[in-house]
């Protein structure tokens, strides 16, 4: 709806309030009068969802949709609802029928093709953009969404110059610069100096875009409990959470205490599990990055950590104002963010080798010898023995994201598969479970030289403990170039699985070399894609030694610091507190 009658003013006066629960009351005071007035069932889900209550909202939003079906408000505004409550499909439809309501609004299929990405259906995704900026040319939104569908189908090659082709057409727009050096990070055709850059840009964009005025910290005392806050969209199932959990379960708390704040929607069963954890937890997913930073900065933190970087609904905007002394990039993104006000990123010596008088923007914090600390699942099944024992080949796979598979990855890994004869691939990743992705990435394995019986293409498992499953059927496990995998890879040596992987020169490419390191696989770690191949075709060629990592990995891996949580938040704590000490020695101004 565009308009409103002028007897909703109250509620919507009570909503900037910050009286949500007011609002809802009085708004279903003027519903239970009207009950067959679409305005009023629209307002009544507006309020209750501002109270948390999703399925009320919900119900009230689609009571408002069926009492106006030719009005766009309504069926857009249930759309929403129906997409934050989880049924997407059934959101999607609603916006079929929305746009016969307005067949030029590229807001309408813009909403569609951020659904089909959460559905992992990025080739509908990229062909809806095309269809849309068919009766919409040249809007941005949909283009910087056509790049994200792009990427997310493996094809990087195409996203970032229509990424960059979207910052040109906006160069003072920080989000536009943002995005592609979120992109910079998965493409093997740009040097470490042009993904710095481009951070920076960003940061000296939204420097200029949004002028902060100081913030004086200068009267936070010396620390008794370390006061430690972890901002996050991912704080559910996603591989964000299984690495931040360890910290948040082990961290001492008489020398800490966490605050954590939630800017996801999505909560499940993952993100209850953390929250038992004790830390203080506010559910941000409501407020603007203004208003974050105002919350955080009411509990007077000493160290604010982020944990996304540039990813999928980030909080940047929140950290360039500053809202604690000492801000921390962390786990979630593999580089800086360029936002002036972070002073630090956590990494170790082997993702980020000293150097000789290094400095720069968001100094290194190295906690070593490992910067990530990994809690194995539950439902993870015994390691399988080789599966090359019973099919008599070599099974090479990756279960990472497709985003990290781009053309030299293909190629090399065809080289790969060439050097040992009747050698199979076995890929797997959610957005496989679209047919027609799943279709085109077996295709261009076929067109780099394999022949179509030695590649298959699988998509999403059900169950974790299935995900896990599968990695029985791989001999050997192969990390992808630039972006290393994380999550992939320690699901991989958990199973057993050994990993190969080439060191790069950015972060990006050398967490693969600090988990192997770990792992007792130094000598997994390849300099070049030629001794990759070597590597690869040395390991499938020596089945005995293939059995006997099978056998022993896990084990190595639980008694590595990788898998040991106590002594990793005691690292982390010491280095913060030291990071703390520092900061404390500088002038708490910006």
């Amino acid at each position: 709806m565009s308009r409103f009658p002028p007897r909703f003013d109250p509620v919507f006066a009570l909503l900037r309030e910050g009286r949500a629960s007011d609002a809802a009351a009085k708004a279903q005071r003027l519903f239970t009068a009207s009950p067959r007035d679409p305005a009023a069932a629209f307002v009544l889900s507006d309020a209750l969802l501002a109270c948390g209550q999703v399925d009320r909202a919900l119900h009230f939003a689609g009571t408002a949709a069926a009492l106006a079906p030719r009005d766009l408000g309504c069926q857009l505004n249930h759309a929403n609802l129906l997409g934050i409550a989880g049924k997407l499909e059934q959101a999607l439809a609603v916006l079929g029928k929305a746009t016969t309501l307005a067949p030029t609004d590229p807001s309408i299929y813009s909403l569609r093709v951020g659904y089909e990405l959460d559905l992992n259906r990025p080739t509908r995704a990229e062909r809806l953009c095309r269809e849309g900026l068919t009766v919409s040319p040249g809007h941005h939104g949909l283009r910087l969404q056509q790049a994200a569908s792009l990427l997310n189908m493996g094809r990087v090659e195409e996203a970032l110059p229509l990424m960059r082709e979207v910052e040109a057409g906006q160069p003072d727009n920080p989000e536009a610069a943002g995005g592609v050096a979120h992109i910079m990070n998965y493409s093997p055709d740009v040097s470490p100096a042009e993904v710095l850059a481009q951070h920076r840009r960003y940061g000296e964009l939204l420097a200029a875009s949004e002028q902060q005025p100081p913030r004086d910290f200068s009267g936070w005392p010396e620390p008794g409990r370390l006061r430690i806050g972890i901002v996050s969209p991912d704080l559910r199932t996603h591989s964000v959470a299984w690495f931040i959990e360890p910290f948040l379960e082990h961290h001492d708390r008489a020398r800490v205490e966490v605050y954590v704040y939630q800017t996801n929607f999505i909560a499940d069963a993952v993100t209850q599990r953390l929250k038992s954890h004790g830390a203080t937890w506010r559910i941000m997913d409501r407020v603007d990055d203004p208003q974050l930073a105002e919350v955080i900065f009411a509990d007077r933190l000493h160290i604010l950590i982020e944990l996304s970087g540039h990813t999928h609904a980030h909080s940047l905007r929140a950290m360039h104002r500053r809202p604690a002394p000492l801000l921390i990039t962390y786990l979630g993104y593999p580089n800086i963010t360029g936002v002036a006000a972070i002073d630090r990123r956590i990494v170790d010596s082997v993702t980020d080798p000293p150097v000789p008088g290094e400095s720069g923007p968001e100094r290194l914090l190295r906690i070593d010898p490992c910067f990530l600390c990994y809690k194995p699942p539950r439902a993870a099944p015994a390691p399988a023995p080789p599966p090359s024992i019973a099919a008599g080949h070599i099974t090479f796979g990756t279960f990472n994201t497709v985003h990290k598979i781009n053309r030299k990855v293909i190629a090399l890994w065809a080289r790969v598969l060439s050097a040992v004869p009747g050698s199979r691939l076995l890929l797997k990743c959610n957005a496989f479970s679209d047919p027609d992705l799943r279709a085109d990435m077996h295709r261009r394995f076929v067109e780099a030289g394999l022949a179509p019986d030695r590649v298959e293409v699988l998509g999403r498992a059900e169950q974790l403990a299935d995900h896990l499953a599968l990695y029985s059927r791989i001999d050997i496990a192969l990390d992808p170039v630039p972006y290393n995998g994380t999550t992939t890879t320690c699901e991989a040596l958990y199973m057993g699985v050994p990993v190969i992987t080439l060191a790069g020169e950015m972060h990006a490419g050398r967490v693969g070399a600090s988990l192997l390191t770990q792992a007792g696989l130094k000598e997994l770690i390849a300099r070049d894609e030629t001794e990759y191949v070597s590597l690869a075709a040395s390991l499938a060629s020596d089945r005995p030694r293939l059995a006997s990592i099978r056998a022993g990995l896990r084990a190595t891996l639980l008694a590595s610091p990788l898998c040991d949580g106590p002594a990793y938040a005691g690292r982390v704590v010491s280095a913060l507190r030291e990071a703390w000490r520092q900061k404390q020695s500088e002038e708490f101004r910006t």
